[in-house]
């Protein structure tokens, strides 16, 4: 699913995190950091411990990091 200014990820597991960023499993089971400057705050995945559910970022990075079908 995606808009014109965010692409939804869903099925995401967030695993650790740092200042900046957070570690992410996603549907697939890779994992990839994302930086928090990306993030939307609609997104249920964000600077929670061993969150899980919708991760939404900014259509520019996902298609920068490959994730836009």
């Amino acid at each position: 699913m995606s808009d014109p200014t965010g692409y939804t990820l869903k099925g995401v597991k967030a695993t650790r995190f740092s200042e900046k960023a957070m570690l992410v499993r996603l549907k697939d089971g890779s994992e990839r950091w994302v930086p928090n400057s990306v993030v939307h705050d609609d997104s249920e995945v964000y600077n929670a411990a061993n969150a899980e559910g919708k991760l939404v970022v900014h259509m520019w990075w996902a298609q920068k990091e490959g994730l836009v079908e």
